[in-house]
């Protein structure tokens, strides 16, 4: 009995839990974003199609949930030119990236004032959807990503609507 009243307030617990989205600006990335909750801030390196990138991100996930990510992921693109030397060669660089690890992607070309970039949209894998914007300005690459269970989660919908690259 007790034990299943710890877990009934656990369940509770996780389930009442509430968001508070938080408004993020960063100068330093050249970002503006509002998460859903608190994001925390990693800074890593790893391979991919343009070579060795040093990626900032910023990522919440909600509570209690594992299977949700809502992410802003700022890449500082390595000298030369793997992965293509113009806008359009690397953003599509960056598209068959995304294909290659979520599949077929619906894809719509960013309004020219947000660009040069792309919004994209694809059932996961998992059963969830995924749905980001990237953007690439002065050899960063810009990357704002939510994987959430439903399509048209409306938190989706105003942390990318409200994503924006500032400067350069």
């Amino acid at each position: 009995m007790f034990r299943a009243s710890i877990a009934l307030v656990a369940l509770l617990a996780l389930g009442g839990c509430r968001e508070d989205p938080r408004r993020i600006e960063n100068d330093n990335l050249g970002i503006a974003a509002t998460f859903p909750g608190p994001a925390k801030l990693h800074r890593h390196t790893e391979p991919g199609p343009f070579g060795e990138v040093e990626w900032f991100d910023l990522a919440m996930n909600p509570a209690g949930r594992l299977d949700e990510t809502f992410s802003v992921s700022v890449g500082n693109l390595p000298p030369g030119d793997r992965g293509g030397t113009t806008p359009r060669e690397i953003l599509t660089t960056f598209q068959n990236f995304l294909i290659y690890r979520f599949g077929l992607l619906r894809r719509t070309e960013l309004p020219a004032d947000r660009g040069p970039g792309f919004r994209y949209k694809v059932k996961g894998m998992n059963g969830g959807f995924v749905e980001g914007i990237a953007v690439l300005r002065s050899g960063r690459l810009y990357h704002a990503q939510a994987i959430v269970r439903r399509e048209d989660d409306p938190r989706t919908l105003a942390f990318l609507d409200d994503f924006e690259v500032r400067g350069r």
